[in-house]
């Protein structure tokens, strides 16, 4: 995938003990699970978080038990989100927890990619292994269990973007490869070959349709929920571009475009003091004046004429993304 910006690493240090956190720090690892949660500290995880602690993580049971005053107590704890097969880096360990870099999701805050903490049960220190790579296009697939080299009992369900190399290509799935040595298939209409070259704002556009109604989910980076940012984030890295994870570095990663030249697939941000203070928030423009957007806890991916949305008079500006 290319990476759309770079930033030069910092030092940071965990627990008391010096870390180095740049290119090659750390013990590399994999998500075993559908979506890890990266906490902001091991305490940051409530009793009634549980389900997303485990392996195998029960994503569905937990954020469709959280009330929308529990979902807003996230906006202090997590920091992103990470899917299955994806690599972090783990700096260091305390307890049942691993603090991590992840590498993908940079930032100007995090150069090296965004530091937290992911229950070390949910990682593996062996990678997934295979060919060629593939990306799930829907919104969720079913990862089958094999028995006798096929499709058996259903695993887990795994999110949109998740990328995972092919071991065996037979007529309606594929075998893949997973963390820890495993194995399991998907069916072939779910996965396409990971793109490269130019990605394309029309389609960009066309697949943030796909989650129209998904509720909003703080650090969210998964089918299972999406910020602002991570909505942005996750569409473009189906297409092979690696965007910055927060809004305000999104912005700095494109072009700027007045309104009057806007395409499909690009970028609208908006800022506090009337668009002119720090950026809070992106879109994404579909076409014929229309933005699809994650708004905030409480509500549901939508698309809005962008001039009727809420905080339109915060508007800070329009950006396009190189190679789209």
């Amino acid at each position: 995938m290319v990476v759309a910006s770079t930033w030069l690493g910092l030092g940071h240090s965990a627990g008391g003990a010096a870390v180095v956190d740049g290119p090659g720090g750390g013990l590399a690892s994999w998500v075993e699970v559908s979506v890890a949660t990266v906490w902001r500290k091991p305490s940051s995880a409530r009793a009634l978080d549980a389900p997303a602690l485990a392996d195998p993580v029960s994503i569905g049971r937990w954020l469709g038990g959280l009330s929308v005053p529990e979902r807003l107590g996230l906006d202090s704890r997590i920091q992103t989100q990470v899917l299955l097969g994806q690599e972090v880096f783990v700096l260091a360990r305390r307890g049942q927890w691993s603090r991590v870099k992840v590498p993908e999701q940079r930032g100007s805050r995090y150069p090296n990619g965004i530091i937290g903490w992911i229950p070390t049960i949910q990682l593996s220190a062996v990678p997934p292994r295979g060919g060629r790579e593939v990306i799930v296009t829907v919104p969720d697939a079913m990862l089958y269990a094999l028995r006798n080299g096929s499709p058996s009992r259903a695993r887990l369900l795994v999110s949109y973007d998740t990328e995972l190399p092919v071991i065996r290509v037979a007529r309606d799935y594929l075998v893949l490869g997973l963390p820890a040595g495993g194995r399991g298939a998907i069916a072939r209409s779910a996965l396409q070959s990971v793109p490269v070259g130019p990605v394309s704002g029309t389609a960009v556009a066309a697949a943030a349709r796909l989650f129209l109604g998904l509720p909003y989910l703080w650090g969210g980076t998964s089918a299972f929920g999406y910020d602002c940012s991570g909505l942005v984030y996750s569409l473009y890295a189906r297409y092979g571009l690696i965007l910055p994870r927060d809004a305000a570095d999104q912005k700095r990663a494109g072009i700027a475009v007045p309104l009057d030249k806007l395409r499909p697939g690009d970028l609208l941000f908006f800022a506090g003091r009337r668009g002119k203070g720090p950026v809070h928030h992106v879109g994404i423009y579909v076409g014929d004046g229309f933005m699809i957007d994650s708004p905030y806890t409480g509500a549901s991916i939508e698309m809005v004429p962008m001039t009727s949305s809420t905080i339109w008079d915060e508007f800070a500006g329009a950006t396009r993304i190189p190679d789209s």
